[in-house]
């Protein structure tokens, strides 16, 4: 009968330290370690398109002129950068490549 006692009281005990622990914290996987979308669902993208007089229209409507050197600056004044093989470099840190129709396509 004591021995019954002592183990309903270690496993009071355990049920009460797992209460008072710290909770497991859930959101959003760190960078990097997001899961890879699942085969057949559509990725949504964006596209930067030619506007046809030597600039571009991005995603949100806006249009801005490309340099000498195929980069531009986004109306907040960040500048865009166009890297070797073509494509843009974002100052968030995503990469627009080059879409075949004078355009980019972004993440």
């Amino acid at each position: 009968m004591k021995r019954a006692f002592i183990v309903a009281g270690a496993i009071g005990l355990t049920g009460i330290v797992a209460g008072c622990s710290q909770p497991q914290r859930f959101g959003a996987p760190p960078p990097g370690l997001a899961p890879s979308p699942a085969p057949g669902t559509t990725v949504m993208t964006k596209r930067i398109v030619s506007d046809g007089a030597g600039g571009l229209q991005l995603p949100d409507g806006t249009r801005v002129q490309t340099d000498q050197s195929g980069g531009f600056s986004l109306p907040n004044g960040a500048y865009v950068r166009r890297d070797r093989s073509g494509a843009l470099n974002l100052p968030n840190g995503s990469r627009c490549v080059p879409d075949n129709q004078g355009g980019y396509v972004c993440p």
